[in-house]
């Protein structure tokens, strides 16, 4: 039920939770024919043995980017819609270069926790 003025449409039953967030995902990650976002996983060959891992099980299920640009463009529109700072990376498992996105942790008021309270120091009194 797609109408060419609208775009894809996005079915209540399918667990969409966040109608802005998925249409970020509809406007610049890889869709199938169906016009779903495109997730990342092993070939046949990684899963049944008889080729080694190309990429560490991180990147599972994540969501595909064609480009650099376009999951870079995705990650400035999902912080703006109040995600975590994120970070374009290119697959290691895509033979094409495809690429993912994850929290980058460098940015300023992303440390983690550990970095972030501040620790307290011995006393003055000795």
């Amino acid at each position: 039920m797609s109408d060419a003025t609208t775009g894809p449409v996005v079915p209540e039953q399918r667990g969409v939770r966040d109608h802005a967030r998925s249409e970020v995902l509809h406007r610049h990650a890889r869709l199938t024919k169906n016009g779903r976002p495109i997730f990342c996983g092993p070939a046949r060959a990684e899963i049944e043995g008889w080729m080694p891992s190309r990429q560490d099980p991180g990147s599972d299920g994540k969501v595909i980017y064609s480009t650099r640009e376009a999951a870079e463009a995705a990650a400035r529109e999902l912080e703006s819609l109040g995600a975590r700072a994120l970070r374009a990376y290119p697959c290691g498992r895509s033979r094409g270069g495809h690429y993912h996105l994850t929290t980058d942790a460098s940015r300023t008021g992303h440390l983690p926790l550990h970095l972030r309270i501040p620790q307290q120091r011995g006393s003055m009194t000795a």
